[in-house]
């Protein structure tokens, strides 16, 4: 649904300070909270205008947002969040807008709150042709909440490289909400040739107010800086010699620099499978993890259903054989200091815009071949093995397995780069669906980490 929000002056101050304070490159996504009458805010959420007055008090549309409604604060008062607000290109006059309705819909229209469906639809059509360039920003919030529908192999790629995107970048321990905004492909995907690449299909920087030029905050994290350094020269270069195309982008914050990267050159039908795979370069630490998907249906991973399983558990040992000859006595202490690990999600059905990845369960190589010969896993039928939520007893969520990663707490120690080298090629030699992540730069320690994210919240 639509509505119209019509905001105060001292609102509008609010607006642009925050505005300010968190630029649309910045690091952090904000929100907006405020109350209005609750007769006109009765249900649901709703993509809407935000009109600002102008020097001259005349109300003008200059953003867009998603409202949802929070508690009740008082018996005639509804309290609201608006989100994902964006600023439009150019103004429009609210009145000019208005006035492009046809009378049946000015009928129906409501000066402040929520629209009928028809009146809406009106208002977003209204707006688009005073402002082509709008539509692009309605599509972003559409997808945000409705997400993009996955119908192919191909879509469930990108869903997979989605989610690895994320997943390095909270390895990283950068929060980036750039990662998460993404313009959906504009036709439908073919499973008969190489998916898009995630990272090609993230949104351009959204325009920020006039006064938000200024200098941005300390914490904020530049994107696609070109001047990238000698390190990730040569992470490209050796994902260069296999593939026409890589899709990268590089991040950097204080004095650590981040740089991810997909390679996906193989047809969605004939992919092999999905590697994520992270290096901490002045750890020396690498993490790999292989994703699997559950069943629709059943929401269960059945291993011996898996013709590609063993080989792929032969190339993980092998991984994790190499890294242990790699270990000396003075490495950094990890609770688990082998490279390979299994996430085993459900298929996307939406591909959302929101900051959130798939839910999972992470498994170490060692641990998820012991769970093979756990009696309690072989409850499918005619006691078939097989993994699910409702019978693993223990795992990593996503929180809990990128919060090991960037503390150091699991992943190897003192992994050389050419380690590294051979595993970028094997996958995509393979045939898989990589994405990478390659973070270099000093390191803070962690309670000085810790400090900061609780400054940038």
């Amino acid at each position: 649904m639509v509505a119209i929000i019509r905001c105060t002056e001292a609102e509008k101050a609010h607006l642009e300070w925050q505005e300010d304070l968190f630029p649309a490159s910045g690091r952090r996504e904000w929100t907006w909270t405020t109350t209005r009458l609750r007769e006109f805010w009765t249900k649901g959420s709703h993509i809407t205008l935000v009109a600002t007055p102008d020097r001259y008090g005349v109300m003008q549309v200059t953003r867009l947002g998603h409202t949802k409604r929070l508690r009740q604060v008082a018996d005639l008062q509804q309290k609201l969040e608006i989100s994902h607000v964006t600023l439009l290109p150019e103004p429009v006059t609210l009145n000019e807008l208005i006035a492009l309705l046809t009378a049946r819909h000015r009928v129906h229209l409501v000066e402040e709150g929520q629209q009928t469906e028809a009146t809406g639809k009106a208002l977003l059509a209204a707006l688009v042709e005073l402002q082509p360039d709008v539509d692009r920003v309605i599509r972003q919030l559409r997808a945000t909440f409705d997400g993009y529908t996955v119908r192919s192999k191909a879509g469930q790629a990108l869903a997979t490289q989605r989610d690895a995107v994320l997943g390095i970048g909270r390895m990283a321990g950068m929060s980036i909400p750039q990662l998460a905004r993404w313009d959906p492909p504009a036709e439908e995907l073919y499973d008969d040739r190489p998916p898009p690449a995630y990272l090609d299909l993230l949104s351009p920087t959204a325009t920020t107010s006039a006064g938000a030029g200024r200098a941005a905050p300390q914490h904020d994290i530049a994107i696609e800086d070109h001047h990238i350094g000698r390190d990730t020269e040569i992470f490209l270069g050796w994902i260069g010699e296999l593939t026409g195309h890589v899709a990268w982008r590089h991040f950097r914050q204080d004095e650590q620099s981040l740089l991810i990267a997909n390679v996906n050159r193989t047809a969605a039908e004939r992919n092999s499978g999905a590697d994520l795979l992270y290096y901490h370069q002045s750890r020396g630490s690498l993490i790999l993890v292989q994703y699997k998907k559950l069943d629709r249906v059943g929401g269960y991973y059945y291993p011996d259903s898996d013709g590609k399983l063993a080989d792929e558990l032969r190339r993980m040992q092998d991984v994790d054989t190499y890294a242990a000859r790699l270990r000396r006595p003075t490495d950094d202490h990890r609770l688990s200091p082998d490279p390979s690990w299994i996430k085993l999600c459900p298929p996307e059905g939406l591909i959302p815009q929101a900051n959130v990845m798939v839910p999972g369960m992470y498994f170490s190589r060692q641990h998820f071949q012991r769970l093979r010969d756990d009696p309690r896993l072989r409850d499918g039928r005619g006691g078939a093995l097989r993994f699910g939520y409702s019978n693993v007893p223990s795992y990593l969520d996503n929180t809990m397995f990128t919060r090991l990663v960037e503390t150091g707490m699991i992943g190897t120690a003192g992994a050389s780069t050419e380690m590294v080298r051979q595993q970028v090629m094997r996958s995509v030699r393979e045939g898989r669906l990589l994405t990478a992540g390659v973070l270099t730069g000093k390191e803070q320690p962690q309670s000085a980490r810790n400090s900061a994210r609780r400054r940038r919240r």
